[in-house]
């Protein structure tokens, strides 16, 4: 049987709350540093653009990021999210959800 990162090598990887749980991207981000796209999603943008050099200078160029803004809480936001993917980065293939969404109502 393959192991982990043999198993997630070529795989686009989507972590909602980034920047809040940046350490779940940076883990799959060291399992397989020779060929991984990680599309890292967020309210901060800036906090996601950090993290993306964060992992680049610790794994290199074999793991590509894509830091982009979404709140998961607006769902035209979430509806409208793949179609404005890279042609590169729409084949998603795990989906993380790290975000938090909370209720605000009642």
């Amino acid at each position: 049987m393959a192991n982990m990162g043999e198993r997630l090598e070529g795989k686009t990887i989507v972590v909602t709350g980034a920047s809040s749980g940046k350490s779940t991207a940076l883990e799959f981000a060291r399992t397989s540093p020779k060929n991984l796209k990680l599309i890292l999603t967020a309210r901060r943008l800036d906090s996601l653009k950090a993290l993306a050099i964060e992992i680049q200078e610790e794994v290199g160029s074999g793991v590509q990021v894509l830091p982009l803004k979404l709140d998961v809480s607006k769902t035209d936001e979430v509806r409208g999210f793949v179609g404005f993917l890279p042609p590169e980065f729409k084949e998603i293939d795990v989906l993380v959800n790290n975000a938090y969404v909370m209720n605000t109502e009642g």
